[in-house]
């Protein structure tokens, strides 16, 4: 089952993976090499709380493993499928927020493991690695342009304002926090800058600040709407000068948490949502607002999403509401998804004309249900062994 400790945020192991070589990779989402698009699974608690992460090729679950995991780790906490090297195979990275790095408590790291099996797997560490940082909580990943979240990093004496890690291919990481230059807003106590990460056209990253408070301009604790929440658009993270804009929530209500997870659809727009009232707004290519989904009910509506090829958004609403998928372009064209249990819509991702759905909490380990293009109902995958197996899901 989902931990407590995760709930309060609110938010298998076995044989390696084996590679049939990089020249049998086919596709920007074939990791193992055989062909086909495979979708990463995180499970975070499994293996006595080290956690675990699989890849769901075809019809098989196929456990990754890297070297020296602690309990505690939460490995797989955050999964995405990358293209970090320049050879044909995806590559994997992985977030462990709850490692301990060089004795400093749940600094957090991030793996990169690289599909082809020729280069050993990577860890990733904030270069000033801070007690509680959660490095490696949220990913996001373009071609070979990769970010990395710490949303609970601190800046000077302010706690919680959070960070973001940005590299592109195997170059150094560069952080980037509201107090750089020309980033909009301003570090304040409990931001979690970086919560949630999704690029953009080219360089440009979109950054969820869900906890931000909406209270005028300078530095304030507890006042003005508290945790409405706002995105950062940074044009490009690669620039040696950044420059950025800043979109505040629209309804600037207390407890919307505007940003709790961001999308972006190529071709389609942005989709930022606000779990607490349970709406995603969704946004035109040139950042202007277009429609609002809603959807009543405490059921945590948008907590998370998925942007596919062909302008369809999934939206997540694990409390209840299973997962709606909606169009950009077209209303009539929404659906919803058979409701499944094990708080069905924890995390969706899209690969090919397919939407996988985690559901953690479904017995005995956690399960994934995957359905067509078309499809009304959700056909369930599941290890032989784990323990919350769909909590991160990337395509």
């Amino acid at each position: 089952m989902i931990r407590s400790a995760l709930i309060a945020l609110m938010l298998a192991t076995g044989t390696p993976l084996m590679h049939t070589g990089a020249a049998a990779c086919a596709g920007a989402a074939d990791f193992d090499g055989d062909g086909v698009d495979d979708v990463a699974v995180g499970d975070p608690f499994a293996d006595d709380q080290k956690g675990s992460v699989s890849v769901l090729s075809g019809d098989k679950v196929v456990p990754v493993t890297v070297p020296d995991l602690a309990r505690g780790d939460a490995f797989g906490w955050s999964v995405r499928l990358a293209k970090v090297d320049a050879d044909a195979c995806a590559d994997l990275v992985i977030g462990a927020p709850y490692a301990d790095v060089d004795g400093t408590e749940d600094a957090g790291a991030a793996y990169v493991v690289y599909g082809g099996g020729a280069t050993p797997p990577q860890r990733l560490t904030a270069a000033q690695p801070q007690r509680f940082a959660h490095f490696g909580w949220s990913l996001a990943a373009r071609g070979d342009l990769l970010a990395i979240s710490a949303p609970y990093e601190d800046e000077g004496r302010l706690p919680d304002v959070g960070a973001i890690y940005v590299r592109q291919g195997t170059g150094q990481l560069r952080r980037i926090s509201q107090e750089s230059d020309d980033v909009r807003g301003n570090s304040e106590v409990g931001d979690q800058f970086g919560w949630s990460m999704a690029f953009g056209p080219k360089n440009e990253l979109v950054v969820g600040v869900p906890y931000e408070n909406d209270d005028g301009a300078g530095r304030q604790v507890e006042t003005g709407k508290i945790d409405s929440g706002s995105v950062v658009f940074i044009d490009d993270v690669l620039a040696p000068k950044i420059t950025s804009f800043k979109l505040d929530s629209p309804t600037d209500v207390s407890g919307d948490r505007f940003g709790y997870s961001v999308v972006y659809g190529e071709g389609s727009g942005y989709a930022v949502s606000s779990p607490g009232p349970g709406y995603v707004q969704l946004l035109d290519p040139g950042r202007k607002p277009t429609r609002r989904v809603t959807q009543g009910g405490k059921q945590a509506f948008g907590f998370s999403m998925a942007a596919s090829a062909d302008g369809r958004l999934a939206i997540g609403a694990p409390y209840g509401g299973g997962v709606r998928v909606v169009s950009w372009k077209n209303a009539a064209e929404d659906r919803q998804l058979a409701t499944g249990d094990g708080l069905s819509g924890w995390s969706v991702a899209f690969s090919g004309n397919k939407l996988f759905v985690g559901q953690p909490d479904a017995r005995p380990y956690g399960k994934v249900a995957v359905a067509g293009r078309n499809a009304e109902t959700l056909q369930p995958i599941q290890p032989t062994k784990g323990a919350d197996f769909g909590v991160s899901l990337s395509g």
